[in-house]
């Protein structure tokens, strides 16, 4: 039944059929074959797949990214980012992976980081002599901290489809995000230096940047408010979605005065589409979920797994290596919906900590936004700079090294993830 699930699934999307349409016929496919699951029974998963209280966060911190966005937010951290790190080599390629690693803490998509980085910087540096390649690579990489560090939409879906604690998640992925924000500044550094370009502009003005950093005191509050939330137990990881819309609300309308009433029916337009297409995703791919959950799709690969190796550090790499491969064909989050729960029993199962195994799979599974042929980040960014993919097929390789290097690098020391929650979560 598992190998007729997966065919049909590859088959849909040879055919070119969306995902979530390939996802939801190759489950009703199956359950056909097997004949044992009443037809009217795929209804009620999707809908009990989406019907979750951690769920609800979701559409709460899309739409606070979107007013946040809206309210002109990205531009002042791209001020701020300036003053700090402008007047080094690669200066507005390090202000570019800094505003990622900022708003990182605003919105938690990927997506909408990139989107919005992107739209400002990307034509900036193409001006300022970058190489376009460059500088398409980069941003879509870069924003792949967005789901990292705090907060996190993909840490919610992860922990409500594995009962993992979402707040030690967001702890967890703090440290992974900030090293992937370093390597990327390292690379950047290397490649600028050995391309010859970017030229450091003008910045660290310790006058200025306390001009700028008073102005994006707003933004770099947000992951403050809600950590500080969540931890201290004024609310859960769910009710932080709420905060963050309100939140976002009272400073875009009141205390920037950069957002009006009227373009708030737009926001919750764009807001509520982006978190409809991500609510079907999760109801669809749920089916596919419960299905390898019903035939031991999960002891069926640990026992391969452990055929070629019983280290549990082997079968972990083992199981990285299928996350990156799958990446390349499949969305992050689909992906996790579908194998985030068998995955995370073999993980029990390896005795590994469950925080630092969600850390690790969601990074993981997070190398596929970026990576040819589905690279969604890539679509994104090379939407913003008007070239085709396939100008960036083969550069891109060379910033998606540190993004596998940092996960690997987390999937061995276990303290890079595990520190901080065990800190603050006694």
């Amino acid at each position: 039944m598992i190998g007729i699930l997966f065919a049909s699934f590859g088959l849909f999307l040879t055919l070119g059929m969306p995902i979530v349409f390939g996802i939801g016929a190759s489950a009703l496919l199956a359950m056909v074959v097997e004949g044992q699951i009443p037809l009217p029974a795929i209804i009620t998963k999707i809908f009990g797949g989406m019907d979750s209280f951690p769920l609800m966060a979701i559409p709460f911190f899309i739409l606070a990214g979107e007013i946040m966005n809206r309210s002109g937010i990205t531009e002042r951290i791209v001020e701020f980012s300036n003053d700090l790190v402008g007047y080094l080599r690669g200066g507005l390629a390090h202000v570019n992976v800094l505003t990622n690693m900022i708003l990182a803490g605003v919105s938690g998509s990927c997506v909408a980081d990139c989107s919005a980085t992107g739209t400002l910087l990307i034509p900036a540096m193409v001006k300022k002599g970058y190489p376009v390649e460059f500088s398409v690579c980069l941003t879509a990489c870069a924003s792949t901290m967005g789901p990292i560090i705090p907060p996190s939409i993909l840490m919610i879906l992860y922990g409500s489809m594995t009962g993992v604690s979402i707040g030690a998640l967001f702890l967890g992925g703090v440290i992974p995000g900030v090293l992937i924000g370093l390597s990327l500044m390292v690379l950047t550094f290397i490649l600028c230096r050995r391309g010859g370009f970017g030229v450091p502009m003008e910045g660290g003005s310790l006058r200025h940047l306390k001009v700028s950093a008073r102005r994006a005191v707003w933004a770099l509050l947000v992951p403050v408010i809600i950590l500080g939330g969540i931890l201290s137990g004024a609310f859960t990881a769910t009710e932080a979605g709420i905060v963050a819309v309100v939140y976002s609300l009272i400073v875009g309308l009141f205390v920037l005065r950069t957002l009006t009433p009227n373009q708030l029916l737009g926001i919750l337009v764009d807001s509520t589409v982006t978190a409809g297409m991500v609510m079907l995703i999760i109801g669809v791919a749920s089916v596919f979920g419960y299905l390898l959950t019903r035939w031991h799709f999960q002891d069926i690969v640990l026992q391969l797994l452990q055929s070629f190796s019983s280290s549990p550090g082997v079968i972990v790499a083992e199981i990285m290596l299928f996350l990156i491969i799958l990446g390349g064909f499949v969305d992050v989050t689909p992906m996790l919906i579908m194998f985030g729960p068998a995955l995370a029993a073999i993980g029990a199962k390896l005795g590994y900590d469950p925080v630092h195994f969600g850390v690790v799979m969601v990074l993981t599974a997070l190398i596929g936004a970026v990576t040819p042929p589905v690279a969604t980040l890539l679509f994104v960014s090379c939407g913003i700079a008007k070239i085709p993919l396939s100008r960036i097929v083969r550069p891109v390789w060379v910033f998606v090294l540190p993004l596998v290097i940092v996960a690997f690098l987390i999937a061995y020391v276990p303290p890079l993830v595990t520190a901080i929650p065990r800190m603050l979560m006694r």
